[in-house]
């Protein structure tokens, strides 16, 4: 038998989608990756072409040719495009097979849960690009996060980044994998598998949080200046 894969359908049932996926194969799931990944080009490219991550080049309008700043905003924007398959893939695949070794089912039968996953941040990032647009200007954190509260208390700025990859979609990522794990193998006691999927989230935001420590802007306009004069 077979089903066919349909984001909005399972993205509110996911435990459906691992009852279907255990007693029937899946139609189209290639040509949905594909269309993933493209969004996701799509998306970073806008972005970046809009301005947002390009925090760095403000400084070489006042000291570059436009030759020079015309190459960094191509360099920009191709940055950001391989930084959305990395992303992507990583969400898609790798987080799969973390899953996959810690609850026992095949990694294969986990990607469609991750391609709910990963398509749900990218809508995130969308509705964020969405309304920065609309008020014409952008910030480093998002309001559907913890990291504007906490950067009302706290300067802190590696505590604001880490609650920052906290948000709404968190919760619901974590819900949908426990559904859908929860459906597919009774063995994992669903405690521990909620500790696990929490701890993931927790784990993630920590490792976000430390990248942003990463002098990415320093290393950029190093490169760009032809290095050490």
């Amino acid at each position: 038998m077979f089903f066919n894969f349909s984001f909005w359908r399972y993205v509110t049932n996911p435990s459906q989608l691992a009852i279907n996926h255990q007693n029937s194969a899946m139609r189209g799931f290639n040509r949905r990756i594909v269309f993933l990944f493209l969004s996701g080009i799509v998306l970073y490219a806008l972005r970046d072409i809009w301005g947002m991550t390009t925090e760095s080049l403000s400084p070489m309008l006042t000291v570059a040719t436009d030759g020079d700043y015309t190459i960094a905003r191509i360099v920009s924007v191709v940055g950001s495009i391989l930084w959305a398959v990395v992303y992507i893939a990583f969400h898609l695949f790798f987080v799969s097979y973390i899953l996959g070794l810690l609850t026992s089912i095949p990694v294969r039968r986990i990607v469609p849960l991750q391609l709910l996953v990963t398509g749900i941040l990218l809508i995130e990032k969308a509705l964020v690009f969405l309304v920065f647009v609309v008020k014409g200007e952008t910030t480093n954190v998002s309001f559907l996060s913890f990291g504007p509260l906490s950067a009302t208390f706290s300067d802190t700025w590696f505590l604001v980044m880490f609650l920052n990859q906290l948000t709404i979609i968190s919760a619901l990522i974590v819900s949908l994998q426990f559904s859908f794990i929860r459906s597919y193998t009774k063995t994992m006691n669903w405690k521990s598998l909620l500790a696990v999927l929490i701890g993931l989230q927790i784990l993630f935001a920590l490792l976000t949080a430390a990248i942003g420590y990463i002098p990415f802007e320093r290393l950029f306009n190093y490169v760009m200046q032809g290095g050490a004069s």
